[in-house]
């Protein structure tokens, strides 16, 4: 995932350069909590498979007996936390955190820097570690510019991490680099996205596989000189879990969100329909096919997308379905 991960950042800031606004948080995103409404056409049922999370985590061995715990650590999981002194992630820089896997006493996420604007420089690496009570030692793993180092995580209840990153080992590849020091990160939510207007007709609660029930929320942001669609995984709370990057031109309108196994993998994808608002008249349709993979990514696919919309088979959800069913 951590490809994936450097992926969507470096798309989202760069949609967030080309708008020509201020951001608050972590990638372009929203500010209220969004409210749910379903339709017929916009919401697709499919049979839900979910995959349970291991999050059970218990001391070390050796003082089982006596200091023996069991842990929720649900809250951490798959969020996006960003460093609390960081404003504009990741158009103005900033550190974010991901925890992917908590169980059997081990701990799995990644790290990330983004460097200012314009030019995005980054270093992000995996991290694995034990995990004691509250207390995580992590190793910095395939760092992407070859540094070596530790991330201490304290998971406190107030709904922050706090982490201590020590380099151990420098590259020589001086671009960029991990901060050295003590931060604390909280999650990134809707509520700091700068501009952000929800879409509720749009905006649903949906079972996601491994993500579990989670809210798809749909919008614009509205604070620069081009007005682009966005898309987010977040839960109740508006916590944001997920940057979903659809590939759509500006100044479109988002008119049918469906959630299907498109190409037959076990796993729900998600298909979106947009129409051009330019000068407030309604245009053609353009389709994006998004497909999820095993780690809970979500992957445009562009040969597909473009096949729908060359074809003229985009005009509404059944008609795409019917298309993608003779093509898996």
């Amino acid at each position: 995932m951590n490809k994936k991960m450097l992926l969507t950042i470096i798309t989202i800031s760069l949609l967030i350069a080309g708008c020509g606004k201020n951001a608050s948080t972590n990638n372009p995103q929203q500010n209220e909590k969004p409210s749910l409404e379903t339709s017929a056409e916009n919401s697709v049922t499919t049979e839900s498979q979910e995959e349970s999370i291991p999050i059970t985590t218990t001391t070390a061995a050796t003082t089982a007996a006596s200091t023996s715990n069991t842990t929720d650590y649900k809250q951490y999981l798959k969020k996006t936390w960003v460093r609390n002194t960081d404003t504009g992630f990741p158009d103005n820089g900033g550190v974010c955190i991901t925890i992917s896997k908590i169980a059997d006493g081990k701990i799995q996420g990644e790290i990330t820097v983004v460097g200012n604007a314009p030019a995005y420089n980054m270093d992000s690496a995996e991290l694995e570690g034990t995990i004691i009570n509250d207390t995580a030692e992590c190793q910095l793993v395939n760092d992407s510019r070859g540094n070596k180092g530790t991330v201490e995580l304290l998971l406190k209840p107030d709904n922050t991490i706090e982490a201590t990153i020590t380099i151990t080992e420098r590259s020589e590849d001086t671009i960029m680099c991990l901060p050295e020091g003590t931060f604390e990160f909280s999650p990134d939510n809707l509520k700091n996205i700068n501009g952000f207007e929800l879409t509720k007709d749009q905006t649903f609660m949906v079972d996601l596989d491994s993500w579990g029930n989670v809210k798809f929320v749909s919008g614009k942001l509205t604070g620069g000189n081009h007005i682009p669609v966005v898309f987010y995984l977040t839960n109740e709370e508006g916590d944001i879990l997920n940057y979903i990057y659809a590939g759509l031109p500006y100044s479109v309108d988002v008119k049918a969100v469906s959630f299907q196994d498109v190409n037959k993998d076990g796993l729900k994808d998600i298909i979106i329909i947009a129409e051009d608002n330019y000068d407030g008249a309604s245009g053609e349709p353009i389709a994006t096919v998004l497909l999820q993979e095993d780690d809970g990514a979500f992957t445009r696919d562009d040969k597909l997308s473009q096949e729908i919309n060359d074809s003229g088979n985009n005009k509404d959800i059944s008609t795409i379905v019917n298309y993608l069913s003779s093509k898996f």
